[in-house]
């Protein structure tokens, strides 16, 4: 079976923690590394190559949605999903318009994380689920 490698990126450890056990429970899902600013995030996604960077909008010294952007223009292939607490119509299109594959906030996330990784375990193209799609 495939699995999907994936970087985390998120300043709130108690978040990154969760959402890091919650993926380790799921089949096919590889955890490769994680950050918790945005200039770690590129840094990291450079080094480590994943298939999906999850990576919070709000973070010290570069926010998620211009860490996106640098990640998608080194590495288009990879897939890259903006986590919100904030869920507006507004951090949708930024996440749009930085170049990000994915928006979820993080009330929902859970759920749109189901849908995404199976999506990218069974080859569907995309990350184009309501909840997440940008």
């Amino acid at each position: 079976m495939k699995s999907i490698r994936v970087l985390v990126a998120d300043d709130h450890e108690g978040f990154r923690r969760s959402l890091l056990g919650f993926l380790r429970a799921q089949r096919g899902v590889e955890i490769i590394g994680e950050a918790a600013d945005g200039f770690e995030a590129v840094d990291q996604s450079e080094k480590l190559q994943p298939d999906l960077v999850l990576i919070d909008s709000d973070m010290p010294n570069q926010d998620g949605f211009r860490a996106a952007r640098q990640i998608k223009l080194r590495s288009p292939e990879t897939r890259v999903v903006v986590l919100s607490m904030h869920d507006g119509d507004i951090y949708r299109r930024m996440a749009r318009e930085y170049q990000a594959d994915g928006f979820i906030d993080k009330g929902s996330v859970k759920q749109a994380l189901l849908t995404i990784l199976s999506n990218e375990l069974s080859g569907r193209e995309g990350v184009s689920v309501k909840v997440a799609s940008a």
